[in-house]
Protein backbone atom coordinates (compact mmCIF):
# COMPACT_ATOMS: atom_id res chain seq x y z
CA UNK A 1 0.00 0.00 0.00
CA UNK A 2 1.14 3.64 -0.98
CA UNK A 3 0.36 6.76 0.30
CA UNK A 4 0.37 8.47 -2.70
CA UNK A 5 0.25 7.12 -6.49
CA UNK A 6 1.69 9.58 -9.16
CA UNK A 7 0.35 9.00 -12.60
CA UNK A 8 2.74 10.73 -14.89
CA UNK A 9 6.97 11.89 -14.51
CA UNK A 10 7.17 15.06 -16.56
CA UNK A 11 7.95 17.76 -14.73
CA UNK A 12 4.38 18.33 -12.95
CA UNK A 13 4.71 14.53 -12.03
CA UNK A 14 8.72 14.83 -11.09
CA UNK A 15 8.11 17.71 -8.86
CA UNK A 16 4.90 16.29 -7.36
CA UNK A 17 6.88 13.12 -6.35
CA UNK A 18 9.83 15.09 -4.83
CA UNK A 19 7.42 17.16 -2.75
CA UNK A 20 4.94 13.84 -1.42
CA UNK A 21 8.97 11.70 -0.49
CA UNK A 22 10.39 14.51 1.25
CA UNK A 23 7.58 14.98 3.55
CA UNK A 24 7.48 11.36 4.01
CA UNK A 25 4.63 9.94 2.27
CA UNK A 26 5.45 6.10 0.33
CA UNK A 27 5.29 7.51 -3.47
CA UNK A 28 5.14 5.49 -6.51
CA UNK A 29 5.67 7.23 -9.91
CA UNK A 30 4.05 5.53 -12.84
CA UNK A 31 5.35 6.78 -16.40
CA UNK A 32 4.08 4.79 -20.11
CA UNK A 33 6.86 5.91 -21.40
CA UNK A 34 10.66 4.65 -21.66
CA UNK A 35 11.98 7.92 -20.20
CA UNK A 36 10.82 10.02 -17.27
CA UNK A 37 10.44 13.77 -18.89
CA UNK A 38 7.72 13.71 -21.32
CA UNK A 39 7.50 16.51 -23.95
CA UNK A 40 10.18 18.46 -22.22
CA UNK A 41 12.92 15.69 -23.62
CA UNK A 42 11.94 17.33 -26.72
CA UNK A 43 13.31 20.94 -25.45
CA UNK A 44 17.09 21.74 -26.74
CA UNK A 45 16.86 25.05 -25.14
CA UNK A 46 15.35 26.24 -22.17
CA UNK A 47 16.00 29.73 -21.31
CA UNK A 48 13.02 29.99 -18.80
CA UNK A 49 13.43 28.07 -15.97
CA UNK A 50 14.45 29.84 -12.68
CA UNK A 51 17.70 29.31 -11.48
CA UNK A 52 19.30 27.93 -14.75
CA UNK A 53 21.14 31.28 -16.14
CA UNK A 54 21.73 30.58 -20.39
CA UNK A 55 20.10 27.81 -20.90
CA UNK A 56 20.09 24.29 -19.71
CA UNK A 57 18.15 21.12 -22.11
CA UNK A 58 15.27 19.55 -21.61
CA UNK A 59 17.19 16.30 -20.63
CA UNK A 60 19.52 17.65 -18.35
CA UNK A 61 16.63 18.97 -16.44
CA UNK A 62 14.77 15.84 -16.91
CA UNK A 63 17.67 13.96 -15.34
CA UNK A 64 18.42 15.99 -12.45
CA UNK A 65 14.36 16.14 -11.95
CA UNK A 66 14.48 12.48 -11.56
CA UNK A 67 17.41 11.96 -9.38
CA UNK A 68 16.15 13.99 -6.86
CA UNK A 69 13.01 12.38 -6.91
CA UNK A 70 14.51 8.57 -6.62
CA UNK A 71 17.06 10.32 -4.11
CA UNK A 72 13.62 11.72 -1.96
CA UNK A 73 12.20 8.22 -1.87
CA UNK A 74 9.93 7.90 -4.36
CA UNK A 75 9.72 4.87 -6.60
CA UNK A 76 9.67 5.21 -10.19
CA UNK A 77 7.87 2.70 -12.80
CA UNK A 78 8.91 3.47 -16.03
CA UNK A 79 7.44 1.59 -19.17
CA UNK A 80 4.63 1.00 -17.13
CA UNK A 81 0.93 2.01 -18.47
CA UNK A 82 -2.20 2.58 -16.67
CA UNK A 83 -5.21 0.46 -18.08
CA UNK A 84 -7.84 1.00 -15.46
CA UNK A 85 -8.46 3.07 -12.03
CA UNK A 86 -11.20 1.95 -9.26
CA UNK A 87 -11.00 5.54 -7.35
CA UNK A 88 -13.20 4.43 -4.35
CA UNK A 89 -11.97 5.33 -0.39
CA UNK A 90 -8.99 3.00 -1.78
CA UNK A 91 -7.69 3.84 -4.97
CA UNK A 92 -6.74 1.17 -7.35
CA UNK A 93 -4.45 1.48 -10.21
CA UNK A 94 -3.98 -1.30 -13.18
CA UNK A 95 -1.41 -1.37 -15.16
CA UNK A 96 0.11 -3.24 -18.09
CA UNK A 97 2.24 -4.81 -15.17
CA UNK A 98 0.11 -5.18 -12.00
CA UNK A 99 -1.89 -3.69 -10.17
CA UNK A 100 -1.12 -1.12 -6.83
CA UNK A 101 -2.90 0.67 -4.04
CA UNK A 102 -2.72 4.08 -2.54
CA UNK A 103 -4.67 6.17 -0.21
CA UNK A 104 -4.37 9.00 -2.69
CA UNK A 105 -3.82 9.98 -6.60
CA UNK A 106 -2.38 12.45 -8.52
CA UNK A 107 -2.96 12.80 -12.17
CA UNK A 108 -0.24 14.57 -13.99
CA UNK A 109 -0.10 13.17 -17.36
CA UNK A 110 0.38 16.06 -19.09
CA UNK A 111 -1.62 16.77 -22.21
CA UNK A 112 0.61 15.27 -25.04
CA UNK A 113 0.35 16.23 -28.74
CA UNK A 114 -1.13 14.12 -31.50
CA UNK A 115 1.14 15.66 -34.18
CA UNK A 116 -0.07 15.94 -38.00
CA UNK A 117 2.02 13.07 -39.75
CA UNK A 118 4.40 15.03 -41.36
CA UNK A 119 7.52 13.44 -42.56
CA UNK A 120 10.17 14.97 -40.68
CA UNK A 121 8.22 16.29 -37.82
CA UNK A 122 10.37 14.05 -35.39
CA UNK A 123 12.78 16.46 -35.63
CA UNK A 124 10.79 18.90 -32.40
CA UNK A 125 12.86 20.98 -30.71
CA UNK A 126 15.27 21.55 -33.88
CA UNK A 127 13.58 23.66 -36.11
CA UNK A 128 9.87 22.64 -35.15
CA UNK A 129 7.72 23.68 -32.15
CA UNK A 130 4.55 22.94 -30.58
CA UNK A 131 4.48 24.90 -27.88
CA UNK A 132 5.15 28.98 -29.22
CA UNK A 133 4.90 29.86 -25.07
CA UNK A 134 7.51 27.28 -24.10
CA UNK A 135 9.75 28.47 -27.35
CA UNK A 136 8.81 32.23 -27.29
CA UNK A 137 12.33 33.11 -26.58
CA UNK A 138 13.70 31.53 -29.97
CA UNK A 139 10.74 32.89 -32.38
CA UNK A 140 11.48 36.71 -31.65
CA UNK A 141 12.24 38.12 -34.69
CA UNK A 142 12.30 35.20 -37.17
CA UNK A 143 10.13 33.51 -39.99
CA UNK A 144 7.17 30.99 -38.41
CA UNK A 145 5.12 29.13 -39.85
CA UNK A 146 2.05 28.04 -37.80
CA UNK A 147 0.62 24.58 -39.36
CA UNK A 148 -2.50 23.83 -37.39
CA UNK A 149 -5.98 22.39 -37.81
CA UNK A 150 -7.48 23.50 -34.84
CA UNK A 151 -9.29 26.79 -33.62
CA UNK A 152 -6.30 27.16 -31.79
CA UNK A 153 -3.76 27.39 -34.43
CA UNK A 154 -5.45 30.89 -35.72
CA UNK A 155 -4.26 31.98 -32.35
CA UNK A 156 -1.30 31.19 -31.69
CA UNK A 157 -0.44 32.63 -35.29
CA UNK A 158 -1.84 35.80 -33.99
CA UNK A 159 0.08 35.96 -30.85
CA UNK A 160 3.18 35.50 -32.86
CA UNK A 161 2.59 38.73 -35.20
CA UNK A 162 3.44 40.43 -32.39
CA UNK A 163 6.61 38.85 -31.84
CA UNK A 164 7.74 36.92 -34.92
CA UNK A 165 9.35 39.20 -37.68
CA UNK A 166 6.76 37.38 -40.39
CA UNK A 167 3.96 34.98 -39.66
CA UNK A 168 2.32 32.37 -42.46
CA UNK A 169 -0.73 30.57 -40.92
CA UNK A 170 -1.54 27.64 -43.03
CA UNK A 171 -4.56 26.01 -42.46
CA UNK A 172 -3.85 22.34 -42.52
CA UNK A 173 -6.23 19.99 -45.07
CA UNK A 174 -8.96 23.46 -44.68
CA UNK A 175 -9.83 21.06 -41.63
CA UNK A 176 -11.28 24.69 -39.92
CA UNK A 177 -13.55 27.69 -41.36
CA UNK A 178 -11.47 30.72 -40.32
CA UNK A 179 -13.88 33.03 -39.59
CA UNK A 180 -14.01 36.59 -41.50
CA UNK A 181 -13.49 38.18 -38.25
CA UNK A 182 -10.10 36.19 -37.65
CA UNK A 183 -9.54 36.77 -41.10
CA UNK A 184 -9.67 40.75 -40.54
CA UNK A 185 -7.36 39.86 -37.50
CA UNK A 186 -5.00 38.08 -39.71
CA UNK A 187 -4.93 40.86 -42.37
CA UNK A 188 -4.82 43.40 -39.59
CA UNK A 189 -1.29 41.76 -37.99
CA UNK A 190 -0.41 40.83 -41.41
CA UNK A 191 -0.83 37.29 -40.75
CA UNK A 192 -0.33 35.39 -44.03
CA UNK A 193 -3.12 32.98 -44.31
CA UNK A 194 -3.14 29.94 -47.11
CA UNK A 195 -5.89 28.21 -47.36
CA UNK A 196 -7.08 24.24 -48.89
CA UNK A 197 -3.26 22.88 -48.46
CA UNK A 198 -2.02 20.11 -46.79
CA UNK A 199 1.70 19.92 -44.92
CA UNK A 200 3.45 16.53 -46.01
CA UNK A 201 6.64 16.72 -45.13
CA UNK A 202 9.24 19.20 -43.31
CA UNK A 203 12.77 19.28 -44.38
CA UNK A 204 15.64 21.58 -43.10
CA UNK A 205 17.49 22.94 -39.75
CA UNK A 206 16.81 25.12 -36.76
CA UNK A 207 16.54 28.81 -38.85
CA UNK A 208 16.36 26.80 -42.33
CA UNK A 209 13.18 24.59 -42.45
CA UNK A 210 11.21 23.85 -45.42
CA UNK A 211 7.63 23.04 -45.31
CA UNK A 212 6.38 20.65 -48.26
CA UNK A 213 2.72 21.60 -48.82
CA UNK A 214 0.10 19.39 -51.08
CA UNK A 215 -2.48 22.06 -52.70
CA UNK A 216 -6.01 20.57 -52.84
CA UNK A 217 -6.84 22.66 -55.39
CA UNK A 218 -5.04 21.96 -58.22
CA UNK A 219 -2.71 18.68 -56.68
CA UNK A 220 0.21 20.82 -57.04
CA UNK A 221 3.27 20.41 -54.52
CA UNK A 222 4.33 23.93 -52.91
CA UNK A 223 7.40 24.72 -50.76
CA UNK A 224 7.31 27.27 -47.96
CA UNK A 225 10.57 28.49 -45.73
CA UNK A 226 10.91 30.01 -42.62
CA UNK A 227 13.31 29.50 -39.43
CA UNK A 228 10.65 27.97 -37.31
CA UNK A 229 7.37 25.63 -37.99
CA UNK A 230 5.31 25.51 -35.35
CA UNK A 231 3.03 22.70 -35.70
CA UNK A 232 -0.73 23.34 -33.37
CA UNK A 233 -2.35 19.99 -33.87
CA UNK A 234 -5.03 18.73 -31.62
CA UNK A 235 -4.32 17.64 -27.63
CA UNK A 236 -4.20 14.19 -26.99
CA UNK A 237 -5.68 13.94 -23.23
CA UNK A 238 -5.37 11.39 -20.59
CA UNK A 239 -9.23 12.21 -19.98
CA UNK A 240 -10.03 9.35 -22.49
CA UNK A 241 -8.63 6.93 -20.12
CA UNK A 242 -10.68 8.20 -17.11
CA UNK A 243 -13.92 8.59 -18.69
CA UNK A 244 -15.47 5.33 -16.67
CA UNK A 245 -14.23 6.76 -13.40
CA UNK A 246 -16.12 9.89 -13.08
CA UNK A 247 -13.81 12.36 -13.03
CA UNK A 248 -15.25 15.66 -13.91
CA UNK A 249 -13.86 17.35 -16.92
CA UNK A 250 -14.12 20.79 -19.21
CA UNK A 251 -15.60 20.14 -22.94
CA UNK A 252 -11.99 21.16 -23.78
CA UNK A 253 -10.81 17.70 -22.11
CA UNK A 254 -9.04 19.09 -19.30
CA UNK A 255 -9.83 17.78 -15.94
CA UNK A 256 -11.69 20.20 -13.34
CA UNK A 257 -10.16 21.05 -10.23
CA UNK A 258 -10.02 23.62 -8.02
CA UNK A 259 -6.90 26.01 -6.96
CA UNK A 260 -5.33 23.38 -5.00
CA UNK A 261 -5.92 20.66 -7.66
CA UNK A 262 -8.68 19.15 -6.06
CA UNK A 263 -11.08 16.81 -8.49
CA UNK A 264 -14.41 15.92 -7.99
CA UNK A 265 -13.66 12.62 -6.36
CA UNK A 266 -12.12 12.35 -3.16
CA UNK A 267 -8.51 11.69 -2.16
CA UNK A 268 -7.89 11.95 -6.21
CA UNK A 269 -5.65 15.06 -7.94
CA UNK A 270 -4.59 16.80 -11.13
CA UNK A 271 -2.06 19.17 -12.06
CA UNK A 272 -0.13 20.65 -15.28
CA UNK A 273 -1.55 20.27 -18.75
CA UNK A 274 -4.21 17.75 -18.06
CA UNK A 275 -5.97 20.12 -15.86
CA UNK A 276 -5.49 23.26 -18.03
CA UNK A 277 -5.16 24.76 -21.52
CA UNK A 278 -2.69 27.18 -19.69
CA UNK A 279 0.11 25.38 -18.11
CA UNK A 280 2.54 24.31 -20.73
CA UNK A 281 5.17 26.65 -19.22
CA UNK A 282 7.64 24.20 -17.11
CA UNK A 283 7.98 26.52 -14.88
CA UNK A 284 4.65 26.94 -14.28
CA UNK A 285 4.02 23.09 -14.33
CA UNK A 286 6.25 22.36 -11.58
CA UNK A 287 4.84 24.77 -9.43
CA UNK A 288 1.59 23.53 -9.93
CA UNK A 289 2.84 19.78 -8.85
CA UNK A 290 4.13 21.07 -5.91
CA UNK A 291 0.62 22.77 -4.74
CA UNK A 292 -0.89 19.69 -5.61
CA UNK A 293 1.56 17.12 -4.03
CA UNK A 294 0.80 19.84 -0.62
CA UNK A 295 -3.05 19.40 -1.31
CA UNK A 296 -2.54 15.18 -1.31
CA UNK A 297 0.14 15.02 1.57
CA UNK A 298 -2.86 16.94 3.59
CA UNK A 299 -5.35 14.88 2.63
CA UNK A 300 -3.03 11.69 3.30
CA UNK A 301 -2.01 12.90 7.03
CA UNK A 302 -5.66 14.13 7.58
CA UNK A 303 -7.00 10.61 7.02
CA UNK A 304 -4.75 8.76 9.05
CA UNK A 305 -5.48 10.63 12.13
CA UNK A 306 -9.34 10.22 11.51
Amino acid sequence: MHDIIVVGAGPTGLAASIYCALFGMRTLVLESKKKTGGRVLQAKCITNYPGFPGKVTGHELVDRMTRQAREAGAELHISEEVVSLSLKKQKCVKTNKGIYYSRALIIATGAGMSGLGLRGETWIGDGISYCVECNEPLLRKMDVIVLGNTEGAVDEALYLSRIARHVTFINHANFITVKAQKKEKLKKMKVELIEDSIGKAIKGKTHSMELILHNLRNSLPQKRTANYVVVASPAVSFVSVLQKTGIATHRAGCIIVDDFGVTNIEGVFAAGSCASTMKDIIPSCIGDGTTVAASACLYVKNKAKA
